[in-house]
């Protein structure tokens, strides 16, 4: 503009299309974001974000209720009624299964397949749910005859079911509270792709996962309030509840590591290690010792050292090889095998229902796709460093001939073999190590800093697609993440979409199974479905790798403004960065904090210094000079 200057610290609205237009669309209707020249009164109104959350968060849990309240009734578990009416639930299963409804209690009188934490509150539940009234026989008078009709509804089921559903609206209220007030103030609303999931409709009352995406949750939040012991505590209590929140502790790891905040990463590990030692090692010395049929066969360490026995026995094993009942969530996991919604179950199948001969069609097909995707991978890379076109391109070939060389072998190995489980655990071990590696460089060598929520996504999604064990519940430990780690509404809704069709073909399989193939679907659709799923799961994580070499295309940080360096703004524009900008708002220590070490040169924010970002003369908001993207 001609006689126009821009002010150094003014940002450059690149295009309002630039913003989510679903997010945008939605949040006109409770009256959307206030306009530029829009007089905002200082007294607010009673209908605020967090509680128009809440408000969401009450109305999928109500239909995540509805949706499964015919299982309610264990009268109904007849017929596949719990598949083809998709009202499958553990909650309801479990109740009876783990002996909770003859009154046993976990890990003293029944060795619970769950973390502790889960287990305390099967039994918080239980207590109030026993209670009720069990079944009762109903007769009938026929041809003068007492003859038995049918029995009443099982109170104390359904009980423990309702109980368990008011407390997982409130863990799951505290989760999205939490999740949106770590997204900051500016993106609170982000959390609305956690309220409203469908699959938190269907999965809210699948198992007790909710309570650890809490935590994990809570977590999170703590941290980016810059309080480190905190969050480490309420990181051990997701860790004591499902073991994957111990996968932030890795990322924050790898993010403190760049940034040099090694003393708060202190703080919470040693916080998050003291929290599960506190409640492990009580319970590990009172619990019972059990055999492989789940009979108690001996007493705790604590009662036999009480009485003079030698419970230093106790310490490698019970009689007769029986095991603690803490042993038993880590026993269950190593000896399992591919459970059925895990990449391991899908490739065991098409090997055993086809050929994977060199040259099949097998082979022919898979070579094909893995064409494709290393095309599209190697054609990004090129576009993102020019200077790497032959490493790149040999790199692409040299990965297609592996697969196409490696792939046929592998399937016949585990057409003619099987797949032993000691070998399963070696190779989803190992495929999570180089996962994990991955993620690692990316954080350590990216031209900025990711945020936290981006590279916690990304070990989440890796640890969920390497393991031998993807149950459908757990796709909500994903929720928060993604709504924190990209924003966005049309890449989520397909995932969730595909989430549904996963359930779906599932039970369709399972009816299947049981009827001997006269109803439901065949297995290939279900392992279809997973692959789907999991190939969205893929994508997905690749746009957050992509916003994360590519700053400019975060919508967190830039939130529509243009940084110093984005290919979009002309040279000389005289644009830089904003100084209110955002960084990691659920990064706490982490955001705007300057790079200490590795990755590039070293990142400091305008906020924290008062000049361009990277320092004077740089080109590039991301740190990476004229060579960045």
């Amino acid at each position: 503009m001609t006689g126009m200057a821009m002010s150094p610290a003014s940002p450059v609205r690149v295009s309002p299309a630039r913003e989510d237009p679903v997010v945008a669309g939605a949040s006109q209707l409770i009256g959307g974001p206030p306009g530029e020249h829009a007089a905002v009164p200082d007294r607010r109104g009673w209908l605020t974000p967090l509680r128009v959350l809440m408000a969401m968060v009450i109305v999928a849990g109500v239909l995540g209720y509805t949706q499964k309240i015919s299982c309610r009734d264990t009268r109904n578990w007849t017929h596949e009624h719990q598949y083809t009416a998709l009202c499958y639930s553990d909650i309801v299963a479990l109740y009876s299964q783990e002996g909770l409804v003859d009154g046993k209690i976990p890990y003293l009188d029944y060795p619970t397949e769950y973390p502790p934490l889960i287990g305390a509150t099967m039994q918080l539940v239980a207590w109030p749910a026993g209670l009720a009234n069990g079944p009762r026989a109903v007769y009938r008078e026929e041809n003068g005859e007492r003859v038995f009709d049918h029995y009443t509804m099982d109170m104390r089921s359904a009980v423990f079911y309702d109980l368990t559903a008011l407390l997982f609206l409130i863990v799951a209220s505290v989760a999205v509270c939490c999740t949106a007030l770590a997204a900051g103030s500016r993106r609170i609303w982000d959390a609305a792709l956690f309220a409203l999931a469908p699959t938190l409709v269907l999965h809210l009352l699948t198992n007790w996962d909710i309570i650890a995406v809490a935590f994990a949750a809570g977590g999170l939040l703590a941290w980016s309030r810059r309080a480190p012991k905190l969050a480490g505590m309420l990181i051990g209590l997701g860790i004591l509840t499902k073991l994957y929140p111990a996968l932030f502790l890795l990322g924050l790891a790898f993010l403190c590591l760049r940034a040099g905040r090694l003393r708060e990463l202190a703080r919470t590990v040693c916080a998050a290690a003291v929290t599960v030692l506190v409640v492990i090692v009580p319970l590990w010395l009172t619990a019972g010792y059990f055999n492989a049929e789940n009979a108690r066969v001996g007493d705790s360490i604590w009662s036999t050292f009480w009485r003079g026995g030698d419970w230093i026995r106790l310490v490698g094993g019970g009689p007769d090889g029986a095991r603690n009942a803490i042993a038993r969530f880590f026993d269950l996991n190593s000896d399992r095998g591919a459970d059925w919604d895990s990449l391991a179950f899908g490739a065991t199948w098409l090997a055993g229902r086809y050929d994977p001969a060199w040259f099949g069609a097998l082979h022919l097909v898979v070579s094909a796709l893995t064409a494709v995707v290393l095309v599209a991978v190697a054609a990004a890379a090129i576009h993102h460093r020019p200077d790497a076109r032959r490493l790149v391109i040999a790199a692409a070939a040299a990965g297609w001939v592996t697969i196409v060389v490696a792939l046929p072998m592998i399937l016949q190995g585990l057409r003619n073999n099987g797949l032993p489980i000691s070998t399963l655990n070696i190779i989803t071990g190992a495929a999570l190590l180089v996962s994990v590696v991955a993620i690692g460089l990316l954080t350590w060598l990216a031209p900025r800093r990711p945020r936290l929520p981006q590279v916690l996504f990304l070990l989440v999604v890796a640890f969920l697609l390497t393991n031998k064990v993807f149950s459908p519940q757990y796709t909500i430990w994903l929720l928060p993440l993604a709504a924190l780690a990209r924003p966005r509404w049309r890449l989520f809704l397909l995932w969730q979409v595909c989430e549904a069709w996963v359930l779906f073909t599932r039970f369709m399989h399972f009816i299947y199974n049981d009827t001997q193939g006269r109803h439901g679907i065949d297995r290939g659709w279900f392992v279809g479905a997973v692959a789907l799923r999991d190939l969205v799961l893929l994508v997905l994580a690749g746009f957050v790798v992509r916003e994360i070499l590519h700053p400019h295309t975060d919508i967190v940080r830039t939130g529509g403004m243009a940084y110093p360096g984005d290919p979009r703004v002309a040279v000389g524009s005289a644009a830089v960065g904003d100084p209110d900008a955002v960084d990691d708002p659920a990064g706490g220590v982490l955001d705007h904090a300057p790079d200490v070490r590795g990755g590039r040169p070293a990142w400091v924010t305008a906020a924290a210094t008062g000049e361009p970002a990277g320092g004077p003369g740089a080109g590039s908001a991301d740190g990476a000079g004229s060579g960045g993207a």
